[in-house]
């Protein structure tokens, strides 16, 4: 008689065991008590000895990435990726080869590990930047120029230093190249400051004229982290000299290759298996190699064709503005700084005090905007923020709430421009006689 429930393991087990002995179907059925046909079923699922044969499998078959493979392959490629974040799919699946439980196991491909760590989002792969427009070629000398530091870099007496360097995109000269030393022997990272780096470009500028535009990484002193970021008081000091910044995509120093290749220039021909006085003496000799470099030595940059980059293009001693630190305040334009600001929105949320920053200073709105999402922008003619809570977070009653302004702070020509020191020893090689700022100095043509 056929059976009127699903036949069980040992029942599937002794079918296959009698059929190995030569038992027919109908006498199989008759011994086991199930019907011919699921008897001749097991027997044919059976026939190769495969244990795993015995087991059914309900519902549709399973499909996806690594669907095939065994649950232990899925289970090592996932743990070495998670021990070894950085490891590639390639090389965890020949990590695999050596596991002793995967010997007899066949191993999937690396695409197939990778669609399958994928599988897994953000609680694998941490989340990327959304990608970034590519900054515009310069197309002229002094139209862009590339700045980056060189950080914490052990020099032998003098001690852990960062460099600031900046080159010209077309014209391959080395413009700013300062060093900056620790204040004391036992600090080992070296962060440089915004009057600092003030200080470093007002150098180069009083030298080499003012570049259109300054292209840098992504370092917290040029940009935020926020998904809606503040410019920097760096920024907005550039803004106001006519100098756009511009931004690399993040994680493309190679978009920076100039000073990047600098760095290394820097490292070989100056610190490598030197010893120094002090930091003034390493500034002499990276002053004296950078100016050898640029006027002298041939260069293999660019279209130098083998000639010092001075020498490529005479253009690099001509200046496309002029800049002399005494007349910065004349030079600062504070309109196109307010400009710049009108243009943006930032999305900030009020801490349980009601307050919110942007840059380095705070705003308070009252504990009534606590933990509310806010949009803030600025008001050129009137130079103050206009706060306003975003639609998608009002509760009720919220619709009545009016926008709050307040003072712009740190927004002032002198806050921007902190204090303007005159270069003591000005460049020899391309300083522009004051007549050129000033027609009443004294040794005027007029």
């Amino acid at each position: 008689m056929p059976a009127t429930r699903p036949t069980t393991i040992q029942q599937r087990q002794k079918i296959m065991q009698l059929a190995q002995t030569g038992h027919s179907h109908a006498t199989i059925a008759q011994d086991v008590g199930v019907s011919v046909w699921t008897a001749r079923k097991w027997v044919r699922r059976t026939r190769a000895g495969d244990l795993m044969a015995l087991v059914s499998h309900l519902g549709r078959p399973v499909t996806g990435t690594l669907a095939a493979s065994s649950p232990l392959v899925r289970y090592v490629a996932l743990r070495l990726k998670r021990q070894h974040p950085t490891w590639g799919a390639a090389y965890i699946v020949q990590k695999m080869q050596a596991h002793p439980g995967l010997h007899t196991q066949p191993l999937p491909h690396p695409v197939s590990v990778w669609r399958y760590w994928r599988l897994f989002g953000d609680r694998l792969f941490t989340t990327r930047q959304a990608s970034e427009p590519k900054p515009p070629k310069a197309g002229v000398v002094h139209g862009v120029w590339q700045l980056d530091f060189k950080e914490s870099v052990e020099v032998p007496g003098v001690g852990s230093t960062t460099f600031t360097q900046a080159r010209d995109s077309v014209g391959c000269a080395t413009v700013l190249h300062q060093v900056h030393p620790a204040p004391t022997a036992e600090q080992h990272i070296v962060k440089l400051t915004t009057d600092q780096v003030q200080a470093d470009c007002r150098l180069a500028f009083t030298q080499w004229g003012l570049p259109d535009a300054i292209q840098t990484d992504h370092a917290s002193i040029f940009t935020d982290d926020d998904p809606t970021p503040f410019p920097t008081r760096l920024t907005l000091w550039w803004i106001g000299l006519g100098i756009e910044p511009l931004r690399i995509p993040r994680h493309t120093p190679q978009r920076n290759g100039r000073v990047e290749r600098s760095h290394r220039t820097l490292n070989e021909r100056t610190l490598i298996d030197q010893q120094f006085r002090d930091a003034a003496h390493l500034q002499a000799q990276v002053d004296a190699d950078w100016s050898e470099l640029n006027t002298v030595c041939p260069s293999r940059a660019g279209d130098c064709e083998g000639r010092p980059p001075v020498t490529a293009h005479p253009e690099l001693t001509v200046p496309r503005r002029l800049y002399c630190p005494e007349q910065e305040a004349a030079l600062f334009d504070l309109r196109a700084v307010d400009a710049y600001l009108a243009q943006f929105t930032w999305v900030r949320t009020a801490s349980a005090q009601g307050q919110l920053a942007l840059g380095s200073h705070h705003y308070g709105l009252g504990r009534a905007w606590a933990g509310q999402k806010v949009a803030v922008q600025f008001d050129a003619p009137q130079r103050t923020f206009v706060f306003t809570v975003l639609p998608s977070r009002l509760t009720a009653g919220a619709e009545t709430w009016p926008a709050i302004t307040r003072p712009a702070l740190g927004l002032s020509a002198p806050d921007l421009c902190g204090t303007i020191q005159a270069v003591p020893d000005p460049p020899r090689q391309l300083s522009f006689p004051r007549w050129l700022f000033d027609p009443f100095a004294e040794n005027s043509p007029a």
